[in-house]
């Protein structure tokens, strides 16, 4: 449904469907609890906000809960920021516009202002349910990260958008209506929506619940059908047509499908394999629909499940892997990868990162593919070391031109990886791990500053980033800093200044500038 139909639908909705004539004596009713005990802190006298009956009582709690003595109605004890306290309550009003049902959702907000007792009531509508057609929240509606609504209230006119979520909109308290007078006229007027909620009572189902299945004309073709499961997924099924247009599969299978009385999920099933099963629908019934239609695809199903039960993410995901480099039909004849999925992926994996082009069987499908496996990790972890170590080499290489020294201290850029290792160690900071690829990568610049009469030891590891230094830290991420310390650091600044304008000022010079006689060339 269009951004625009949504939009003149509404506008619809708001004209035709008015208020009734008793609703804010309903508000009234449902806002009955919505009243607090206020303490008094200096008086210690108690004001109950239902009946504005002051009382005394010392031994009452803030957050106590209690009858008030003179209306005993129970409610909570706030203490002089009760302003803060707020009530918030659902409700529901059920209207027809022509033959469509109209369920519309507000809020009831109850609220105090600073310094006066009285409670003040206000109501938005923030939801409509339109059976048939589908759910619609307002622009004043904010829905939180697990799904949680929030309600704002200072909306003079609201925009509605679709809304596709799960959250259940019909489970509040409902203005008073007559459900044959509701039906009457529409396609529900005769579906079996009793029938069903007595069959179903387990679920909790409620009466505006089932409307929103009864609206589609599958709803009452499937129960007399007596494929009563399959209508939970009345919209899904709601198509004109043949019976397998409909259901995805042959009419002999209606028998089955009647006496197994099937789930909407062992449909799926039935779709996938074509097959009146029940032994398969028992088999695949936790499998996922979209990893055993992959599986169906790729002729592997059978040869898989020999060596596998169920199909989990990592399996799909090592399959798909695999794929990249063999097509899967050839793994029917190679149960050991099929038996070792995860090993199989990364043999295959490391053959292409050390480009070694396998394409005969030999190569493909090992006979030994545990032995194979371990022979090409350790050739990886020789090559990726080989080649980290070597860039480590050239980054120190390239930040030496900045090493400083005093009659005390000298700072030095990382030489390699096992110092930076041994300086996390020392440090008992993370630099060992977390920087050595920013290191090498030149995205940061790591620096180890050492007493010179023992420059094994670590004393301060120090971050350079984007002319400035990051962080510094001595031994355990303290930063208690002597001035001599600090002085030699501001001492190693001005030096690297000064080599980066020595650098600048050399590579300026180094550029030959040829001039040109026009004259001459001109002749």
């Amino acid at each position: 449904m269009k951004q625009e139909e949504i939009d003149i639908l509404m506008e619809r909705i708001d004209k035709r469907c008015k208020l009734p004539k008793h609703w804010d004596e309903f508000i009234n009713k449902q806002t009955k609890s919505h009243h607090i005990i206020i303490k008094d802190r200096e008086m210690k006298n108690l004001y109950c906000t239902n009946c504005k009956n002051t009382f005394i009582n010392r031994t009452i709690k803030v957050k106590d809960y209690i009858p008030c003595p003179n209306c005993k109605q129970k409610s909570e004890v706030s203490g002089m920021n009760y302003y803060r306290k707020s009530f918030e309550k659902s409700v529901l009003l059920v209207q027809r516009m022509n033959k469509q049902i109209v369920i519309r959702v507000f809020e009831i907000y109850s609220y105090f202002y600073e310094g006066n007792k009285n409670i003040k009531t206000h109501y938005i509508e923030y939801a409509r349910i339109l059976p048939g057609i589908g759910k619609f929240l307002g622009n004043n509606v904010y829905i939180g990260m697990f799904g949680g609504f929030r309600v704002y209230h200072g909306y003079k006119k609201l925009s509605w958008y679709k809304y596709q979520g799960h959250h259940s909109l019909t489970e509040f308290p409902t203005y008073p209506y007559n459900k044959k007078r509701l039906l009457k006229g529409t396609n529900m007027e005769y579906a079996p929506i009793n029938e069903f909620l007595d069959r179903f009572s387990y679920y909790r189902y409620n009466f505006l619940d089932v409307l929103e299945l009864a609206a589609y004309e599958s709803f009452e073709m499937l129960w007399n059908m007596k494929l009563y499961n399959l209508c939970f997924y009345s919209k899904y099924l709601n198509k004109k047509g043949s019976f397998y247009k409909r259901f995805g599969v042959p009419k002999s299978f209606l028998k089955f499908m009647q006496d197994n009385d099937i789930h909407f999920r062992e449909l799926r099933l039935l779709q996938l394999f074509q097959k009146d099963d029940k032994e398969l629908l028992n088999k695949y019934r936790y499998d996922n629909l979209n990893y055993l239609k992959f599986l169906i695809k790729n002729d592997i199903l059978e040869e898989f499940k020999k060596f596998n039960g169920y199909i989990s993410v990592d399996t799909y995901k090592s399959l798909k892997e695999i794929q990249k480099y063999i097509p899967l039909k050839k793994l029917k004849s190679y149960p050991k990868g099929l038996n070792n999925l995860y090993i199989y992926k990364d043999y295959l994996e490391m053959a292409n990162k050390l480009a070694l082009n396998y394409k005969s069987k030999k190569d493909l499908f090992p006979r030994n593919l545990f032995s194979r496996h371990d022979k090409l990790q350790t050739k990886i972890k020789i090559t990726e070391d080989m080649n980290t170590q070597f860039a480590a080499y050239l980054r120190y290489y390239e930040l030496s031109k900045y090493t400083y020294e005093n009659d005390k201290y000298i700072i030095f850029p990382a030489t390699s990886i096992d110092s930076m290792k041994d300086e996390g160690k020392q440090q008992g900071n993370c630099v060992g791990y977390m920087y050595l690829n920013p290191y090498i990568k030149k995205e940061t610049e790591i620096y180890f500053i050492r007493m010179k009469k023992d420059i094994t030891k670590s004393l301060i590891t120090l971050e350079f980033k984007e002319n400035k230094i990051i962080q510094k830290e001595l031994p355990h991420h303290s930063r208690k800093f002597t001035k001599e310390q600090l002085n030699f650091i501001d001492n190693w600044l001005g030096f690297r200044e000064f080599i980066d304008k020595k650098l600048k000022y050399q590579t300026k010079k180094e550029i030959k500038i040829v001039k040109y006689d026009l004259n001459k060339m001109v002749a």
